[in-house]
């Protein structure tokens, strides 16, 4: 009895001695400096995180966030995966498809309930364009190779039964990119960010 009772009060005293430390490093994040990659900032699919950025709700929370644009969302994904970023903004199909690699990461905020990507002709293939099996043979802009918007392309292609070699594909990145890629005839059509 005499034991138990010195356990409880040893055990009493570690906890109280512990509790003011706790509660301090709740307030604290445990990495102030953080490094985000995103594939193309200025599209609307990032909003939320320029809101945050710009109405200082990182700094808020006692961080200090760095933003790199990328090209688009898989050579933002390497960025983390390379060690240069410490968090991706992006698609959430790239985190499944880390797994098999070996590569566990997690999501853990959502930025939008659909994909927010469109695909869009040119004026000069516009017209004739009745299904996706019109895509055959078309140069196809996306951000970049194995992002969100080429997995786009992939599942229009497969569900007309074409397959991804049946087009080209271009990386253009997003926002201005997009734009000259498509008036400059560099591609016949887009998938990319809204």
């Amino acid at each position: 009895m005499k034991l138990l009772r010195s356990l409880v009060v040893a055990a009493c005293a570690i906890l109280a001695i512990s509790l003011p430390f706790a509660a301090q490093a709740q307030g604290k994040p445990e990495k102030p400096k953080v490094s985000i990659a995103v594939g193309g900032k200025a599209a609307f699919y990032y909003l939320p995180l320029t809101i945050a950025e710009r109405l200082g709700y990182f700094k808020d929370e006692g961080l200090d966030v760095e933003i790199s644009d990328f090209d688009g969302g898989s050579k933002a994904l390497q960025a983390v995966v390379g060690g240069s970023a410490d968090v991706v903004s992006g698609a959430w199909e790239n985190t499944i498809d880390q797994q098999p690699k070996g590569l566990q990461l997690q999501g853990f905020v959502l930025q939008g309930r659909y994909p927010m990507i469109c695909v869009a002709l040119a004026k000069a293939k516009a017209a004739s364009y009745k299904s996706p099996k019109d895509l055959k043979g078309l140069k196809i802009g996306v951000s970049a190779p194995g992002s969100s918007t080429n997995r786009m392309v992939l599942h229009l292609l497969a569900k007309d039964g074409l397959k991804g070699d049946d087009v080209s594909i271009i990386g253009v990145g997003t926002s201005a990119g997009v734009i000259a890629a498509i008036t400059s005839g560099q591609v016949d059509a887009v998938s990319n960010l809204d």
